[in-house]
Parts: structure tokens; C-alpha cells; sequence
């Protein structure tokens, strides 16, 4: 069996969480460098934080379900803003021109091609680096 990795995180919660997620719909995955990101968090960056690790035959529908379960939970928190309910995802990833980028991306942030996260309201357009707390 060849796995790949589908996500990486900074927090062991989210990393099994979606982990139990994904072993629910019977798809063949594990995590990688959980124990060594959850004993000493200053060595996230080295590592390369806790990668979710999928069986290469069920990565898309790992995405998928991914995706899907982010989706919703999106739509039951209210913008602070406007309160509306539509807040989504903006996922950016910043590809690496040269092999001196790649290098650079690899030590700082322990991967080639970092990506980010942000969150924006559909309503009012405003932009959130964290999810809300919702009450």
C-alpha cells in the first residue's frame, strides 16, 4: 500500500478528529509525526506538523469528505460582522519558483509549498485568519 499525505496540522485534536472522520467512511489513513508535534509543539515547523497520511486509491474521496465536513460546519457559525451565515474558505497555496525557494519553504516551514487559510463572509466581505468562536 502507498499512502500520501491529504492535510497537515498544528493541533493533535483537529488531526484526529478528522482522522476519526475519515476511518468512519472506511478510508484507510493514519497520522505521521503525531507524537513528536504533541511532545515538543517548537518542532512543528521542522516536521512539518501532524500529517494526515490517505491510501492513494481513496484520496480524492478523502478530500471530498473533507471538504464536505468543513462546508457545513462553516455554515452553522454567524459572521461577527453581519451575522449572516456565510462564512467560507479561501485556501491559498504559495508554489515555490526555484530550487532556493523550495529549500527555504522546506526549513521554514517544513514543506515545499505552504499553503494558508483564511475565512471571509460572502455577506460582508469580512476576513477572519481564525473561525469565530460561535455562542
Amino acid at each position: 500500500m502507498e499512502f500520501e499525505q491529504v492535510a497537515s496540522f498544528d493541533n493533535y485534536m483537529l488531526a484526529n478528529m478528522t482522522l476519526g472522520l475519515l476511518q468512519e467512511n472506511d478510508i484507510n489513513c493514519h497520522l505521521k509525526d503525531e507524537h513528536i508535534v504533541t511532545i515538543d509543539p517548537l518542532l512543528n515547523p521542522a516536521v512539518g506538523g501532524i500529517k494526515l497520511m490517505v491510501e492513494k486509491t481513496d484520496t480524492a474521496a478523502a478530500l471530498v469528505l473533507m471538504h464536505e465536513a468543513e462546508e457545513n460546519y462553516l455554515k452553522e457559525i454567524p459572521c461577527p460582522n453581519c451575522k449572516a451565515h456565510a462564512l467560507g474558505l479561501e485556501h491559498i497555496t504559495l508554489q515555490p519558483v526555484g530550487f532556493w525557494q523550495k529549500l527555504k519553504n522546506q526549513i521554514l516551514y517544513g514543506q515545499e509549498a505552504p499553503s494558508s487559510k483564511h475565512y471571509r463572509c460572502g455577506n460582508c466581505r469580512q476576513k477572519f485568519d481564525e473561525l469565530p468562536m460561535s455562542f
